[in-house]
């Protein structure tokens, strides 16, 4: 048996029908699964997330997004740091459910102008982020999402 040893000298892990260790194929997964996203260490980066994320204001026309299929744990910042390669991000917002405090799994992002906002549909809308494909669109008018 394989896996992260413990202080007795036993493993922690299973192998399953492969070889593989079940523990080492999550860490490979969680790894894919962090690569696609860009990190920033700059501290005026950090204070760009620190201030946009969890705001929710809106840019002028064309430059405001509604993005679909977030991962559940994705936070306001995540999203933030997601989107922010593509322009300079206003605001940033994964939308919780009140009474669960559970992610909703859509959120809205807000740029300074449209041109950041259609890089970033073309790059990201179809992006994959673990089991999920983003959709990236336009946010609709209010007076265009009224059924009549």
């Amino acid at each position: 048996m394989s896996g992260l040893p413990t202080s007795n000298g036993t493993a922690l892990g299973v192998m399953n029908g492969s070889g593989i260790d079940t523990f080492s194929q999550a860490y490979s997964g969680i790894q894919q699964y962090t690569a696609g996203f860009p990190t920033f260490t700059q501290p005026c980066v950090q204070q760009q997330i620190q201030s946009a994320a969890g705001k929710q204001s809106e840019g002028p026309e064309g430059a405001n997004l509604f993005i679909y299929h977030l991962p559940q744990e994705y936070t306001d910042q995540d999203l933030c740091q997601t989107f922010l390669a593509f322009g300079n991000v206003l605001s940033a917002k994964v939308f919780i459910d009140k009474q669960t405090n559970l992610s909703k799994c859509f959120g809205f992002v807000s740029y300074d102008n449209a041109g950041a906002a259609q890089a970033a549909i073309q790059s990201m809308n179809g992006f994959q982020i673990g089991m999920k494909r983003l959709k990236v669109q336009l946010k609709r008018s209010k007076e265009a999402s009224r059924p009549y």
